[in-house]
């Protein structure tokens, strides 16, 4: 069954150690190879190598791997218990295959899609291999297998399920032949009369004769004794449970050498009670180095105290088949069954103190700043053992600091549905043992809201920040902390469309920070840039520009000139300065700030995606409409490959997109342009509502487009309903209460309607010339605008008047509409 193609694979991703001790499954291992042979590549089967724990299925298809890993140019090897582990896996995958987006190495929601997508096409490599081990949740893991291309799929699992959606291939317990093989393989001189006994009374399951080959080989006791003290554990197992889910042959024979190791090292002992209290995922040894602080056990303390102490008790765990080492990532692993075994034989005072353990021990593993992608493969080793470990359940200052750090690894590296349920976990469990005035269950709070807010799920996050936030007043927290919950209710209050309560929760976290920590601080200058946002969504763009100005100037000195969070307060500032009126400045800003951006964070960053958002309105304020249609349309297959369609980023640029196809005017432009208006407002409504000013926008611009389209009569409808709601939410001075007015008087102008037109815009430029000024372009777009309405009623006299007012010419009717929103 050897491959006849001579080079290695290309890549080899995830790939455990070879088992050095495997022995025949020659028919199964046939079975493997014939079933993949058979299947047609346009159409990707899984192939489920299926059946109880500890026949193995995962050390059947490694070795398949093995014999013929020639044959392939990509292998990667996918933990599928957890989703967030085939996640990690998939981006691994999508770095080595050189198709994850620069900046975004490693990143679950842009490098997983890449990764498939590539597969299927099968570049930059064909012939791939992909096993996903353990993979109990049919649902869960289908959803990341390659649809089509030319490679294979390999599923191991317990679960019998598979069989209704992959081909088959049963693994049972070994032959008596193979049983009698591996254990003369372990121990030379064993007769095959008594390895036949040694395998009937293991019942040939192929992890309880590995256990006992392994025993013998480092004891070298007699088949007679060894099968006596079988007997004798067996019992003793079932006593502990009358029903185990394990077979109790393989439970009996850890037993004896678990006995053993506590017999000659009792601190290895407890150390495998700890690490049972984790997950059957490599297990960092560096996290069991960095525990030297930790007082656990006067047995388990030594170990972790001293390098040359760990390194025995981990050879000797090793030695008895007990644990796993891998020496290419310094990691041990546990079979799942023996951890179950072991945890079986815990009272639950010492289950719950095995636990702590693993939580303080992991607490002091926690890894740098979780924004920072060098450091999310350490939060990705520690994720499957913070979740097995229950660590939410954890009181301790600093295990919570971790469960709370790892939240917002997930945010950052792309999970946001993980994100938001490790945190409702946590909030949840800590709410329950700490109540609501802990400051943790603030923080969560806090941070869940804030998850859930990413996810689309508003109506839940609202009612946690309102909370968070009285009882930080309540309770009177740190300076700190309130000001983070002012900040996050203003964050909040603008998801909901009340932009006048987030300015003034701007307002009173910045004069708070001010106040407290100075003008130049962090925290002041974080409030301070929300502050910002707050104006410009309140159309005070005169105020907001100064004030970021000089925020983005104090960023600038304090974290550099291309950090996220100065580039952040500059793209606001560009924004300050377009709304302001200045459009060819505007435009040449952020095109530096763009070209800093796509340097220091790569094209993918959703920064630097927001920052083109930007500054494709700003081209297109400047007259430069190709080139702004072309980024618009990059920016919105990116914001949708990393958040879907319906995020908050993905739908303010399709907003943007829906005017571009609009004033571009090519074929089927229009038509395109009304099929994204009408779907960006549905979106809208589904996730803010139907009065929200984003969904009420969406509309003005959708009628916007009908009007050119000459279906007058549905654009004035939505214009209409869409100025009483904005009025009655935001005011009638509101610019974009000013904005809709514009797309009104057009509207009535196209239907001949002079008299309504004249009246709508005369209205408007007394409001425009007071809040913009009579210089700003939407002012003198409206004074010309004003001039066609009276030349349409036969009044030239003053039609001239005001055409030389709104620039000397008549323009066409209606200003682009100006963007608002900023962030």
């Amino acid at each position: 069954m050897q491959s006849t193609t001579t080079a290695p694979p290309a890549i080899m991703v995830n790939v455990p150690l070879r088992n050095t001790s495997f022995v025949g499954r020659q028919a199964l291992l046939g079975a493997v190879e014939a079933q993949l042979e058979a299947q047609d590549t346009a159409a990707v089967l899984p192939h489920a190598l299926h059946g109880l724990g500890g026949v193995g299925k995962s050390q059947l298809a490694l070795e398949y791997i093995y014999t013929h890993q020639r044959r392939y140019k990509v292998i990667c090897w996918i933990p599928a218990e957890r989703e967030s582990l085939i996640l990690a896996a998939l981006a691994g995958l999508a770095t080595r295959l050189g198709v994850a987006q620069p900046g975004q190495e490693g990143t679950a929601n842009t490098s997983v899609q890449a990764v498939l997508d590539a597969l299927r096409a099968g570049e930059p490599y064909d012939d791939w291999l992909l096993v996903f081990d353990n993979a109990e949740d049919i649902d869960v893991v289908r959803q990341y297998f390659p649809t089509s291309g030319p490679g294979k799929v390999i599923v191991t699992s317990r679960n019998r399920s598979w069989e209704r959606v992959a081909t088959p291939l049963p693994v049972s317990v070994f032959e008596r032949e193979e049983s009698v093989e591996l254990l003369q393989k372990r121990s030379a001189d064993l007769s095959a009369e008594d390895a036949d006994r040694l395998a009937e009374a293991l019942g040939d399951l192929p992890l309880a004769v590995e256990q006992a080959g392994a025993w013998r080989a480092v004891t070298g006791m007699l088949v007679d004794e060894y099968l006596a003290l079988l007997a004798e554990r067996s019992p003793e197992i079932l006593d502990l449970d009358p029903a185990p889910d394990y077979p109790v042959s393989v439970a009996a024979a850890w037993d004896i050498s678990l006995e053993r190791i506590k017999e000659n090292n009792p601190g290895a002992r407890q150390l495998l009670d700890i690490c049972a209290s984790m997950a059957p995922e490599p297990i960092p040894r560096s996290m069991l180095r960095g525990g030297r602080g930790i007082s656990i056990t006067p047995e388990v303390d030594p170990l972790l105290r001293e390098s040359i102490k760990l390194n025995r008790a981990v050879r000797d765990l090793n030695q008895f088949s007990l644990v796993k080492t891998d020496p290419r990532t310094d990691t041990l692993q546990m079979h799942r069954l023996l951890q179950t075994v072991l945890l079986a034989k815990l009272d639950p005072d010492e289950r719950k103190r095995m636990r702590d353990a693993a939580h303080q021990l992991l607490s002091g593993a926690k890894p740098g700043h979780y924004a920072s992608s060098r450091e999310w493969p350490a939060y990705q080793a520690l994720l499957p053992h913070l979740m097995t470990s229950q660590a939410v359940t954890s009181s301790d200052t600093f295990v919570r600091e971790l469960v709370s750090d790892t939240v917002f690894f997930l945010y950052y590296w792309g999970n946001h549905e993980g994100a938001a349920d490790l945190a409702r976990q946590a909030w949840n469990a800590w709410l329950a043992d700490s109540g609501e005035e802990d400051i943790h269950v603030i923080r969560i709070a806090k941070t869940f809201a804030f998850a859930l807010r990413q996810t689309g799920q508003i109506a839940e996050s609202i009612p946690l920040t309102e909370r968070a936030l009285e009882v930080s007043r309540r309770i009177g927290v740190d300076a700190e902390d309130l000001i983070d919950s002012l900040c996050e209710m203003s964050d909040a209050r603008r998801y909901q469309g009340r932009f006048a309560e987030a300015r003034d929760l701007g307002q009173e976290a910045t004069e708070l920070a001010r106040g407290m920590f100075g003008a130049e601080d962090p925290i002041t200058l974080r409030a301070t840039h929300s502050w910002g946002v707050d104006l410009r969504l309140c159309g005070q763009f005169d105020e907001a520009l100064p004030m970021d100005r000089e925020n983005a100037r104090q960023r600038e000195h304090m974290f550099g000139p291309n950090s996220f969070l100065t580039l952040n307060t500059l793209n606001g500032l560009s924004i300050d300065m377009r709304e302001s009126g200045d459009y060819p400045g505007a435009r040449s800003f952020q095109e530096d700030v763009y070209l800093r951006a796509r340097d220091a964070m790569g094209e993918q960053h959703p920064l630097t995606l927001r920052v083109a958002r930007n500054l494709a309105v700003c081209r297109r304020r400047d007259g430069a409409l190709d080139e702004a249609l072309k980024l618009t349309e990059e920016t919105l297959a990116r914001f949708v490959a990393r958040y879907g369609p319906v995020h908050a980023d993905s739908l303010s640029t399709a907003i943007n997109l829906c005017v571009d196809r609009r004033i571009a005017g090519g074929p089927g432009d229009l038509e395109k342009s009304r099929e994204i208006g009408e779907e960006t407002a549905r979106r809208y409504a589904a996730l803010l509502g139907d009065d929200h000013a984003y969904t009420l926008l969406t509309k003005v611009n959708l009628a916007a487009t009908l009007r050119t389209t000459g279906a007058l009569d549905g654009a004035a409808e939505l214009e209409e309903d869409a100025c009483r709601r904005l009025v009655d939410t935001l005011g009638p001075e509101h610019v974009m209460a000013r904005t809709v007015d514009i797309g009104r008087a057009n509207t009535a102008y196209a239907r001949l309607d002079f008299d309504r037109a004249h009246e709508i815009d005369e209205a408007n430029l007394a409001g425009l010339t007071v809040s913009a000024g009579a210089e700003h372009p939407l002012t003198l777009s409206c004074t010309a605008n004003l001039a066609l309405d009276l030349r349409g009623l036969g009044r030239g006299e003053e039609a001239f008047f005001f055409s030389a007012q709104g620039g000397g010419g008549l323009r066409p009717r209606g200003p682009r509409r100006p963007s608002v929103a900023g962030g």
